[in-house]
């Protein structure tokens, strides 16, 4: 489990269960300063990754694993979205690469999704900024041939529960858009 930990300057913690108890893994508070929206992903090696928006990083979004010989380390840059972030989902393909969804405040509040592209740089998935209005509570995950689904709050319908995925090209609606009967909060 990943959170901002109270105890520890409301930093971002990582703890899991080892049978008979809950322990750290790695340092408690291990990020730099405040870690927001905290989300947690294994790879297939059980390696955790966490992504978070990132107050000593202007509110931006940070993906972090943990190395056991070095601790938690920064996937790419810290701070690495184009400004401001809110509600940080993580999740990462069959070959390890992670995505992370959120509202991207320095695009109109709208969803972007950006992943860590050949180990060297983070890009957008499509065009940042896709979803029609604001995209509160954007939840990430990807199928089993790696295509990325976000859903979210939209601004632009009602605030009803919208889903969208890339189809290779363009962020395109499953579905209908703002489909639920009424506003949709805490979206997954």
């Amino acid at each position: 489990v990943a959170y901002k930990d109270v105890a520890n300057g409301n930093k971002a913690t990582v703890m899991k269960y080892d049978g008979s108890a809950w322990v750290p893994v790695g340092t408690a508070g291990f990020s730099a300063g405040t870690a927001d929206y905290t989300s947690l992903a294994l790879d297939s090696n059980n390696v955790p990754y966490v992504a978070y928006m990132d107050v000593a990083n202007g509110n931006k979004a940070t993906v972090m694993k943990y190395d056991s010989g070095s601790g938690w380390v920064p996937v790419g840059s810290a701070g690495f979205s184009a400004g401001a972030v809110d509600d940080t989902s993580l999740a990462l393909d069959s070959s390890g690469v992670p995505y992370v969804a959120y509202k991207d405040v320095a695009n109109g509040n709208k969803a972007t999704v950006m992943k860590y592209d050949s180990g060297s740089a983070w890009v957008p998935v499509g065009s940042a900024g896709f979803s029609a209005g604001a995209a509160d509570y954007t939840s990430l995950a990807l199928d089993s041939s790696g295509v990325p689904y976000v859903a979210y709050r939209d601004g632009a319908n009602g605030d009803k529960a919208t889903v969208m995925k890339y189809d290779g090209s363009a962020w395109v609606p499953v579905g209908s858009a703002g489909f639920s009967a009424g506003g949709a909060y805490f979206t997954s």
